[in-house]
Parts: C-alpha cells; sequence; structure tokens
C-alpha cells in the first residue's frame, strides 16, 4: 500500500463526488458518447471477430503515455451467490502506473442493485498499487471501471480463495463476440461467465455452448436475448444451462451494445480436482495460436482446447515446439462450433491416444496449434498439478482416510528450466539481489502443492509485454517465452526511446523495471521457448527486436496452488 493513496465514496457522497473529479474526467462522457455512436451504427448486424481486420483492433493493451486517458473494463471483481459453497472468494484490483507522473485513478463498482460506489487513488510513478474490494462487493456479482487521468495505466486483479489464488487481465477493449473454449459442468465443478456492460445502454446477448461430446451448437432458451442492463454485470452459471459435460466452451454475442466477459472455474476437491481459476474471456478468433508451457511431469494434467465457433469445418494441426528433434505433432478437423480436447502428456510405455500429444518431462515447451484452411479457432490450455491433477476414473476410495490426510511433503513440480543469458538472478524491486538458491540447468525449480489454471493462447506475438505479480504474493514466479519465427512483425505503432534502447538483437529479450533499468538480458534458444524466473512482487518490461509470446507461471505457497497470468501488451 506504500504507492497507493486511497479515498473513498459511495452514493451518500454524491454531492461532493461532483466537486472533487478532476478536470480530465470531463473527457470520459465524450468517450462514451462516441461508443454510443459507435454502437448505435453496429446495431444492425454486428460483425463477426473473424472479419473485422486486423486482431490490433481487439488485442488488450496499456494506452500509451500521452493518452488523455486509460479506461479499463473488469467483468468480475466480487461474487457472492454462486460460489457459496465454495467459500468466500475476495479480489484486488491491481493498478500499474508506467509512466514517471502520478497516476490519479477513479474506481467504479457496479452492482445491480446496491448502485455505483467509488475510489479514488493516486498511484505513484512506476509502481503497482493494490485496492481491496471487499468493502464494496454486495451484490450477487459486481464488475469495476477503471479510469485514470492520463495513458500508460495497466488494470490486473487477483483473485483469493479457499481453493487458490489467480491472476487476470482485465480489458482495454469493448467488443461485441467474446469466446471462452474451457468450462466444466460436473458435479463437483462450477464455471460461471460474467457479461459486463459499462455503456449506459442495455446490451442484448445471446450465450450458445459447445461440448466435446456433442456436434454443434447447444442453444438454451433462457441464454437468448439475455438483457445485461446499463452499467452492470450479469452473471451465468453454465451449469444450469449446460448438459453434465468435462469440456464446455461458450460464445458469448452481444446483438446491442459492446461487452467485456470473464470466465471462471472452480473444483471443491470433492473427487480429487480442487481450484479455482478466472481469467478474461478471448475476444479474438484467428488462424494461428501458440501456447507457452512452463512444462509437465508425471503429476501434471495439461489439455489443449480448441474451439471453433465459426460455421466451416477447421483443419488444424497442433504441434510440441521444444529443443526434442522428435516434437510430436498432430492434424484433425474441428467442426463448425464445435470443440476438440487434446491431452498434452510424457510419452510412457503406452501407445499414446489419437488425441495425445507427446511432451518431454522436465523441460519447457510451445504448443502451436494452427488453422490450415484460415477458419478462425480459439485455443486454450488447462492445467491440474498436484492432488489436484487426480482424474475422476483414477480416484480410489480410502474408508480410513480423513479429508485432511494429505501429505506434507507432496510437491509436484511444473518447471524444470530455467534461462538467461548470464545465469544470474534477477534484482529485487529496489535494486537489491534476491535471496534466491542458484538454479541449475535443468533440476525442478517451481513447485506446487495442487493447483488449477488456465492457460490462454496468445494469438498475437509482440515486442512489448509487462508483466504483473502482486505484492506479496508468495511463492515463486516465472515467464515462459515463445518466439514465432514464422509470423511477421505484428507491432506497428512506435516505441518511445526508453523502450528502443532496451530492445536486443535477435533472439533476446531484455527484461527490465517500470523506469527501463534492465535487470536480466534473456537469450532464447533455436527451439524459441525458454522459462526465466523473476522477482517475486514486482512488474516487470519484457522488450525484444524479436516478436513472442509470454505466460507468467506462478507456484503458491502452501495449499494456494499454481495460477498463470496473462502478460499485457504495451
Amino acid at each position: 500500500m506504500a504507492f497507493l493513496a486511497v479515498r473513498r465514496w459511495t452514493n451518500e457522497d454524491s454531492a461532493v463526488m461532483g466537486v472533487i473529479r478532476w478536470l480530465p474526467r470531463l473527457l470520459i462522457p465524450l468517450a462514451l458518447a462516441a461508443a454510443l455512436v459507435i454502437d448505435a451504427r453496429d446495431d444492425r448486424e454486428p460483425a463477426s471477430v473473424a472479419a473485422e481486420g486486423p486482431q490490433a483492433q481487439t488485442q488488450v493493451a496499456v494506452p500509451p503515455p500521452d493518452a488523455l486517458t486509460s479506461s479499463w473494463f473488469c467483468p468480475l471483481v466480487g461474487m457472492r451467490g454462486p460460489v457459496q459453497r465454495f467459500g468466500e472468494v475476495t479480489t484486488e484490483v491491481l493498478l500499474t502506473n508506467m509512466t514517471a507522473e502520478v497516476a490519479s485513478v477513479s474506481v467504479e463498482f457496479r452492482g445491480r442493485t446496491t448502485g455505483r460506489q467509488y475510489v479514488m487513488a493516486d498511484v505513484a510513478p512506476h509502481s503497482t498499487g493494490v485496492v481491496s474490494t471487499s468493502d464494496y462487493v454486495r451484490d450477487e456479482v459486481t464488475g469495476a471501471l477503471v479510469e485514470a487521468s492520463s495513458g500508460g495505466l495497466a488494470v490486473t486483479r487477483r483473485f483469493v480463495s479457499p481453493l487458490g489464488i489467480d491472476e487476470a487481465r482485465c480489458s482495454s477493449v469493448l467488443a461485441p463476440d467474446w469466446y471462452v473454449p474451457v468450462g466444466d459442468t460436473q458435479n463437483d465443478a462450477l464455471a460461471v461467465l460474467a457479461i459486463m456492460n459499462p455503456l449506459p445502454r442495455d446490451a442484448i446477448v445471446d450465450v450458445t455452448f459447445a461440448s466435446e461430446a456433442e456436434f454443434g451448437p447447444f442453444v438454451a432458451p433462457a441464454l437468448t436475448g439475455v438483457v445485461v442492463p446499463a452499467w452492470s454485470t450479469v452473471a451465468v452459471d453454465i451449469g444450469e444451462h449446460a448438459r453434465r459435460r468435462d469440456v464446455v466452451a461458450a460464445s458469448i454475442r452481444a446483438r446491442a451494445g459492446r461487452i467485456a466477459v470473464d470466465s471462471l472455474v472452480a473444483y471443491d476437491g470433492s473427487v480429487g480436482r480442487r481450484g479455482l481459476a478466472a481469467e478474461l474471456a478471448s475476444v479474438a478468433a484467428d488462424r494461428r495460436w501458440l501456447v507457452p508451457v512452463a512444462g509437465i511431469d508425471d503429476g501434471t494434467r495439461l489439455w489443449v482446447r480448441i474451439f471453433n465457433p465459426s460455421g466451416d469445418v477447421a483443419e488444424v494441426a497442433a504441434s510440441i515446439v521444444s529443443d526434442d528433434p522428435l516434437s510430436d505433432h498432430l492434424a484433425f478437423a474441428v467442426a463448425s462450433h464445435d470443440v476438440v480436447e487434446l491431452t498434452v502428456a510424457p510419452p510412457s510405455e503406452l501407445a499414446p491416444g489419437l488425441e495425445t500429444l507427446l511432451a518431454t518431462p522436465g523441460a519447457p515447451f510451445g504448443v502451436s496449434v494452427v488453422s490450415q484452411n484460415d477458419v478462425p479457432i480459439v485455443v486454450w490450455a488447462e492445467t491440474l498439478v498436484g492432488s489436484a491433477a487426480s482424474p475422476l476414473t483414477d480416484l480410489r476410495a480410502d474408508p480410513d482416510a480423513t479429508s485432511e490426510a494429505e501429505p506434507e511433503d507432496e510437491s509436484v513440480t511444473v518447471v524444470a528450466q530455467t534461462g538467461g543469458a548470464n545465469g544470474a538472478t534477477e534484482p529485487g524491486a529496489a535494486g537489491e539481489a534476491v535471496d534466491e538458491p542458484a538454479v541449475e540447468a535443468r533440476p525442478p525449480v517451481l513447485r506446487a502443492r495442487s493447483g488449477l489454471a488456465f492457460v490462454p493462447g496468445v494469438v498475437q506475438t509482440g515486442d512489448r509485454w509487462l508483466v504483473v505479480i502482486a505484492p506479496q504474493s508468495g511463492g515463486e514466479a516465472f515467464v515462459t517465452i515463445m518466439t514465432d519465427p514464422s509470423a511477421p512483425s505484428e507491432t506497428d505503432a512506435p516505441g518511445d526511446g526508453a523502450s528502443a534502447a532496451l530492445a536486443g538483437g535477435d533472439g533476446r529479450v531484455v527484461v527490465a523495471t517500470l523506469s527501463r533499468e534492465t535487470v536480466a538480458v534473456i537469450d532464447v534458444p533455436a527451439s524459441g521457448v525458454i522459462t526465466h524466473r523473476l522477482a517475486s512482487g514486482t512488474a516487470r518490461l519484457l522488450v525484444s527486436d524479436t516478436p513472442f509470446a509470454v505466460l507468467l507461471w506462478q507456484a503458491r505457497v502452501s495449499d494456494a496452488g499454481l495460477s498463470v497470468a496473462h502478460p499485457v501488451a504495451w
């Protein structure tokens, strides 16, 4: 909290609010009015994401420092009703100021029945401030609109629950179409969509599902023409509308309006799987996806889900990208409005299944998924580690065992290699050396007792990424970097001078602080995939001359499990 000065107002202070809002906020109504003009024009026939042109239009990114304002949409910052049986879920909003000036930020919490509440905060330069949402969550579901008086602000979230901890981005864009390739409607699972409408007019939304067991879409009548009132968030419990399935993908389309969508899945541990994961839905469907993976072993289960939301059959090729010359690959078809699940597993004496990709245990790798006939697809992955990885068919009831009889020393490897130009570890946030054990070339360095994490695929590589690690998060943090040499550079926006100075040569990624101080240089190997340790509780800038994809992995202490965070483009 040292970086954040907070001032709080509620509805009862509305008269005061009109006086204390600063001058740049007067520009926000103009932005909303412009959004309404666009919204009115597009209400006639919402265009599909695949037909909208360059994906840069839908990329979640930090507004440039010279922007007049920053606006971020967080569909889910608090939920009560649907998660009661899983214990209390609390949320923190992380405000990362990438500029050299103090950022004046307004966090507006919006519930359907309790109205709007505000928190005003000043975030120090080159720092991350934390706003706890506990005092503002009184509705069944609550969202937040975050606005700043300047550009250069990134907004992410941290979810804390008895089932684990997870990070998620907020969205810097609104769109008519969103996709969630992962979901589960079995008895031990909760799958929720949070649909946010931050504009001053009602949105009309249709939700359709696909599962691994049927061909074609499943349409629930109750989810056709759903009204999402202005300034509010609506929660959809997928289990109340979809069949009992292991994999349920969802397509959310706004007939009228523009929305932002979150996905939350939790496993209660009653049949072995345990954990909680939340993530911003995908706003893009595209032909090529990259999934940088931290690593697997015998105690880690990884699945890749490929969702085809279009009306055509997609001819898909999926491959493991690593330093193993025998890296596995598969070719298959995904029917219209269907989802296919691939299992990623280490080699064994058993012959792999027709939908199994083999990956070398104990080494970082990436998964490349390409639609060879250019039909747009959406790709996510799900990983379960430790006791949480026990599938239903492998469980054996022990009448003498209790629910708390978990070995204290249970530990499962999920990452096995780190990299750097000179092998040195990063300094801490204040420039001091971090007291961490030396990292060897192959031995396991990142462990989690159990946990669940969603791994959103990266549809657009970039040469500049922001990685935010929540302060006092505990555990170890790693980034997995994956280059895509066959793809052209997708970053046409000019960078500032400091960023250009940081960028290294081909195959080299520079890790820097928010104030642009270099703390590590990572030489990416010929395989194009490497995992590197980051200092805990810090925000980091990653810069390269070569476009790359990156994901942040964290192993939490005790039962807090494993989490994966998607970095933000900047």
